[in-house]
């Protein structure tokens, strides 16, 4: 089989950046999405079980072919990333933006980047540079000035940035987490067996039959800039069909053509997109130095991203040199 040419190569590339850049984007329209479903009236613990369920029905048929392929010692491990990546995490988010604008809560959880950095300082004994450290400080930096900054008391309350710590923390363990998942399973099969897993957890906490599915006729409106109405069962199934199986899709293809590494840089690109949408859509506009501790914060955490992918690489190179 004749090598693909450099022309297809480059093609390919921008095509993983394209899915990168895209799942972000989903993943920002989740956050307001979601934010306007619980302003009608929904329960945010209630709309994080059903977009678990629905990804679920539709990414498991990833993980079917697969599971004669499963093993007692997989079971641990998906259990793990499914109760605290898709149970706490995302019941977390959904209540954070239930009491917070949706950008101050992307900002918080997008520092997990940074406490991910210190495990592995701590834990895995990876070395940062000088700069990563002072850009870690940078990012906390920005990420106060965007909570206590003009208008940030408002924006926030302590239960909201409590449910935004959580997430954070959630966040931060899942990708920790993701690495020890089983590699018998390609990476959709591996997501649609923690779907499955997280399913089957908020069944014990939120049944399928208890969701209020009276709510799905009503209608709710964005309040924002460009505000529009829709029923609530249209902003459910973007929930589901989009910030979660199309958030997935296009993260896992697209980071498979990029690398780790550079997917997670464009991943960047939610905390961002999620305050212009949010400004949009929802009318949650920051004050000036709120969005400069936005900027500041993100800023730092790309530094401090960028720098923890190139130590682990020079940690692999270093490891293939012995031998």
């Amino acid at each position: 089989m004749a090598a693909p040419s450099a022309s297809s190569r480059s093609n390919l590339v921008v095509l993983g950046y394209a899915m990168v850049l895209a799942s972000g984007l989903f993943a920002a329209g989740n956050g307001v999405f979601a934010s306007l479903i619980i302003d009608a009236g929904v329960d945010p613990a209630a709309l994080a079980a059903a977009r678990i369920y629905g990804a679920a029905l539709i990414l498991v048929w990833l993980f079917l072919p697969h599971v004669r392929k499963l093993r007692r010692g997989h079971i641990l491990p998906l259990a793990l990333f499914g109760l605290i990546g898709l149970v706490l995490g995302q019941g977390a988010y959904f209540q954070a933006i239930s009491n917070a604008d949706v950008a101050l809560v992307l900002v918080i959880i997008f520092t997990a980047p940074l406490v991910v950095a210190v495990y592995e300082r701590i834990h895995l004994k990876e070395q940062l540079p000088l700069y990563a450290w002072l850009a870690i400080l940078v990012s906390v930096g920005g990420v106060t000035l965007a909570i206590l900054g003009e208008g940030g008391i408002p924006a926030i309350s302590l239960v909201g940035f409590l449910f935004a710590f959580v997430a954070m923390i959630a966040y931060a363990v899942s990708v920790i987490l993701a690495a020890r998942l089983p590699t018998a399973f390609p990476p959709l099969a591996r997501t649609g067996a923690c779907m499955v897993v997280a399913a089957v957890i908020w069944a014990f906490v939120i049944p399928p039959w208890t969701l209020p599915f009276d709510k799905l006729g009503d209608t709710t409106t964005f309040d924002g800039r460009f505000g529009f109405s829709l029923p609530v069962w249209v902003a459910v199934l973007f929930v589901i069909l989009i910030g979660s199986v199309g958030v997935y899709v296009t993260w896992v293809g697209g980071t498979s053509l990029v690398g780790a590494g550079a997917s997670s840089m464009v991943g960047m690109v939610e905390p961002v997109a999620g305050a212009l949408l949010a400004y949009g859509l929802l009318g949650q506009a920051l004050a000036p130095t709120q969005a400069l501790g936005v900027a500041i914060a993100v800023a730092g955490i790309v530094v401090v991203e960028r720098a923890r992918v190139r130590s682990a690489r020079a940690t692999e190179f270093d490891s293939l040199n012995e031998f």
